[in-house]
């Protein structure tokens, strides 16, 4: 399995057994990049690339691209947020409800 040493943030690599009976240690997936709208359209575009082309099933792309879609809703909803207390600073009005100031 694993000699001792850890990896992956201190926590032991992932491992699977082959139909050979040898333990194989999984390799971490890179990470994407998600840090603003166009990155995520972009990552959903990919998915759609990969159910289309039969790299990945359609049931496993569909919950990808609903966690994607909800990515893009929070990173959405918080830019909103970041405008409206802009403006509201600006015009020096009151905060409104749910906004940090």
């Amino acid at each position: 399995m694993n000699d001792g040493k850890r990896a992956h943030g201190g926590k032991d690599a992932p491992e699977c057994e082959a139909a050979s009976g040898t333990v194989l240690a999984l390799t971490p997936l890179p990470k994407i990049d998600l840090r603003d709208a166009h990155a995520i359209r972009r990552e959903l575009g990919s998915v759609y690339r990969d159910m289309r082309a039969g790299r990945l099933a359609t049931q496993d792309g569909t919950r990808l691209a609903y966690v994607l879609d909800m990515i893009r809703k929070a990173y959405e909803t918080a830019v909103l947020a970041d405008r409206l207390e802009l403006l509201e600073r600006t015009l020096n009005l009151p905060p409104t409800k749910g906004t940090k100031r």
